[in-house]
């Protein structure tokens, strides 16, 4: 698959089947978001690769749902289906140390999410499901899983093989968002 179906294909997945994920297609994911542009090329990012059903269950009980939680359920319950969860974390003194404030507040952040899009891509291509999740309480899941103290939880990305393959979101087209060609 080249890299502009993937992107046409990609979706988030939140249904996923009860089947494992082969080491070696993990390993691709991860590679994958290591080839992200970085800042310096600081690559300031690193993951947690969650398995076991015990420590999802303590991951997924550090999500939220936000303004959308109906029912009653309040955390993300549907990441319980996904068989890899990965924690795209960061290290804010690597980036810290050549670009300040700016480095640790921002840049370090805006790499990782390079980082999980790529990640969500090459998933694609290997005919996994992706789904992105930053409805979770960073410090809660450091205390729930055992997540070095200097590295920040920022993304989750959960990985397997999709139930189904969702439709199309509606996207707006160019045109209605390009506001100044010069």
């Amino acid at each position: 698959m080249d890299v502009l179906e993937a992107i046409h294909r990609r979706r988030s997945v939140r249904d996923f089947l009860d089947q494992p994920v082969p080491d070696s297609l993990i390993w691709q994911v991860i590679e994958a978001g290591t080839w992200a542009p970085s800042a310096g090329n600081m690559q300031a990012w690193e993951f947690v690769i969650v398995r076991d059903p015990a420590a999802r269950r303590k991951l997924v009980d550090t999500t939220d749902a936000g303004i959308t939680a109906r029912g009653g359920v309040k955390t993300q319950e549907w990441l319980m289906q996904a068989p890899v969860i990965i924690v795209v974390c960061y290290d804010t003194k690597r980036m810290g140390a050549r670009y300040g404030q700016k480095g640790r507040e921002l840049m370090t952040k805006l790499d990782c999410m390079g980082c999980a899009q790529n990640m969500m891509l090459a998933a694609t291509g290997l005919g996994l499901g992706s789904c992105c999740v930053v409805g979770f309480d960073p410090q809660a899941l450091k205390k729930a899983l055992p997540i070095p103290k200097e590295i920040t939880p920022l993304l989750l990305v959960a990985i397997g093989y999709p139930a189904f393959e969702p439709q199309p979101p509606y996207r707006l087209p160019p045109e209605d968002v390009v506001r100044l060609v010069i």
